[in-house]
């Protein structure tokens, strides 16, 4: 199927994803409740994220660890590309029927189990949730919790077929069953495979964390321990590894250490026989180290290899949240997973992966231990996409098109741009000037004529360019298109600045956090850019409001470019305050944590369905907090939370502008 074609199928089935979901707020609840028995979080946090930045690409510290631990007695090999590293790991296995696994995303990557059962060997997974996954022949959703979407009815079906017994839904008697199976095959095998969470270069040490048990045993068998691995994984020391386990821990699981944290620099050896080292005593007698490197080594951004796997990003994603695994591939899951391939180069990969489903709302970065920019990432990859002249889809083409030429996304004339303004009597020229962006303009255009409405009562007379106003190109920096992007925010600057601007005031977050990206284009024409919640805060004494009750229970919407990108979270709810008898509800997630509408970077052009399902998940927490109105302060977010709900409002979307304008006496 084609991508769109898995998203719709994705949204039509997005049910099934309940579980998973609940799963990530799970997690997210003990994070919460746990972070505080880790006093140095944050400092643990800033150091790892340093770490990283001194570590990935660092050929010296690569080479330190391999030769660490060859001293130890590894046998280390480091590997240019996945289908090497899985040739060399089928000759080491060859002559076993049975190999044995736990966890490992890298694995996943390589396709690895699926390969080495092509040859002929039978591959266990013996990480429970790996292993129902591997049985149930889906694809894993969290790289911690993989099989975290199926309910324990499913598993008892899924169980009760496999072993041809009646396998009740007792989580108890599930696990015992897979654990049975499992204890029988790690019994016969003489061969395991496993990852590997960080390594010590100083130490020649491999950390591997687990719960279960299960990878203390893969790395016991009598023959051969391979850990299959990649470079960004080495850090310079056990120190700085622990700190990395620490992290993992509490952001994948949301429990502040793990059952297991294995620490292996090489063979078992004894030395009580005259002192002497004989290796192999009770482990493995060799331990082989791959290092993949896959194209890491030559990303044009190392950003993505910061990652700790942690998997926190995909419980905040609000594209993964519909449609799962979809977006992204087998062991790069989410939008890092496809930040990573697109870095790589391989971005037609990275395009049917969803390269372009992100809708870049940032939240990801909200609850990375890292700080990692997924969108930023993702955001070179769609440049790199575009500068490479690669097919994209028709939606998008007709995007950029109808702005390149109508400056506008939606084909519309430009004549029809100021049309909202004729009877405003609006000057040409001021310090003050209104720019209304496109979706205000051609879309919403009495949401337009309110926010003149409101800077006139708040004592000010704003300047308006009329047909010179353009787009601001911010829907092109998201699709890309990053250079007929800057061509259009200088355009903006260049007739605002002809007009005497200042100050430019904007009612759309979009235009807000687009024109102000460009620090040297503020400078150059010396103009300032707000957004009108700021200004109309700052003279919230000139206004003459009354507070009104007829909106009922309010709650608030941050959009993503207004609240997480600029950090403009008070001004719209000290506006709220002042316009409601009632003071506003918070929803469950607001503010830096606020959940997306899912109409941004062009995904509700490009995946309709997708965006109507992110803005329903959002609709829901409003009703979970009891709102009768949502109000928001971006017209892309309320068209799409309105449109969302079809016929059947069940919460009605008010934009901020109305909202204010009906507490205005003289307006009533």
């Amino acid at each position: 199927m084609s991508l769109r074609e898995k998203v719709r199928k994705a949204v039509g089935e997005r049910d099934s994803l309940a579980r998973m979901r609940k799963s990530f707020e799970t997690i997210a609840e003990r994070r919460a409740t746990n972070s505080g028995r880790i006093p140095d979080l944050q400092p643990v946090k800033e150091r790892v994220r340093k770490v990283k930045e001194t570590s990935v690409g660092n050929e010296g510290l690569l080479a330190e660890a391999i030769s660490s631990l060859r001293e130890n007695g590894c046998r280390v090999v480091l590997v240019k590309t996945g289908e090497a590293a899985v040739d060399f790991i089928a000759d080491e296995v060859a002559g076993h029927s049975l190999v044995v696994k736990s966890k490992s995303n890298v694995s996943k990557q390589l396709r690895l189990s699926e390969s080495l059962s092509e040859r002929g060997i039978e591959v266990i997974e013996t990480d429970l949730g790996d292993r129902i996954v591997q049985l149930m022949g889906c694809p894993a959703v969290h790289p911690t919790g993989p099989a975290c979407h199926l309910g324990r009815k499913e598993i008892s079906e899924l169980l009760s077929r496999h072993f041809g017994r009646m396998i009740s839904d007792d989580p108890k008697e599930l696990t015992e069953a897979v654990r049975e199976e499992i204890s029988g095959y790690v019994e016969r095998a003489k061969v395991g495979i496993t990852g590997a969470n960080v390594i010590a270069a100083r130490e020649g040490a491999i950390v591997i964390v687990h719960n279960e048990g299960n990878a203390a045993r893969c790395a016991s068998l009598p023959e051969k321990h391979i850990v299959v691995t990649t470079p960004e994984k080495v850090v310079p020391d056990l120190r700085d590894a622990i700190d990395v386990t620490k992290l993992q821990t509490l952001y994948s699981t949301g429990k502040v250490i793990s059952s297991y944290i294995e620490v292996i620099s090489g063979p078992s050896y004894t030395a009580d026989i005259e002192k002497m080292i004989y290796t192999g005593m009770h482990g493995p007698k060799e331990v082989i180290v791959v290092i993949v490197d896959d194209g890491r080594q030559s990303l044009s951004d190392p950003e993505s290899l910061y990652c700790i796997g942690c998997g926190s990003c995909l419980t905040r994603c609000p594209v993964y949240s519909i449609v799962g695994p979809v977006f992204g591939t087998p062991g790069r899951v989410g939008g890092l997973g496809v930040g990573m391939l697109a870095s790589m180069g391989r971005l037609k990969e990275a395009d049917d992966a969803g390269l372009f489903l992100c809708t870049s709302c940032g939240g990801c970065r909200e609850v990375c231990p890292v700080d990692i920019d997924t969108r930023k990432v993702l955001l070179k990859g769609r440049e790199a996409f575009v500068g490479q002249k690669l097919e994209g889809t028709a939606e998008r083409d007709a995007i950029v098109g109808s702005v390149r030429n109508y400056d506008n996304p939606w084909q519309m004339p430009r004549a029809r741009r100021s049309r909202w303004s004729r009877e405003m009597a609006l000057p040409s020229e001021g310090e003050i000037v209104y720019f209304a962006g496109c979706s205000t303009s051609f879309l919403f255009p009495e949401s337009a004529k309110g926010a003149i409405r409101l800077l006139r009562a708040a004592g000010m007379e704003p300047a308006y360019i009329g047909s010179s106003e353009r787009c601001c190109g911010s829907i092109l920096r998201k699709l890309g298109e990053t250079e007929l992007a800057r061509e259009k925010a200088e355009s903006c600057y260049m007739n605002l600045a002809k007009a005497g601007a200042k100050v430019v005031v904007t009612s759309c977050p979009g235009c807000y956090s687009t024109l102000d990206a460009y620090p040297e284009f503020k400078e150059r024409y010396g103009i300032e850019i707000r957004h009108i919640s700021q200004i109309l805060c700052e003279h919230l004494d000139k206004l003459k409001i009354v507070p009104v009750k007829a909106y009922g229970k309010v709650t608030y919407h941050d959009p993503c470019d207004l609240g997480r990108e600029k950090a403009v979270f008070d001004e719209p709810r000290a506006l709220l305050d002042a316009a409601l008898e009632t003071p506003a509800v918070e929803m469950r997630r607001s503010r830096s944590e606020s959940a997306c509408c899912g109409a941004g970077s062009g995904v509700k052009s490009g995946f309709g369905e997708l965006a109507s399902a992110i803005a329903m998940e959002r609709i829901s927490q409003a009703v979970a907090a009891g709102a009768d109105t949502l109000v928001t302060a971006c017209p892309w977010c309320f068209q799409n939370l309105r449109e969302c709900q079809n016929s059947d409002q069940s919460v009605a979307v008010v934009d901020l502008m109305e909202l204010l304008l009906s507490a205005l006496s003289d307006q009533r």
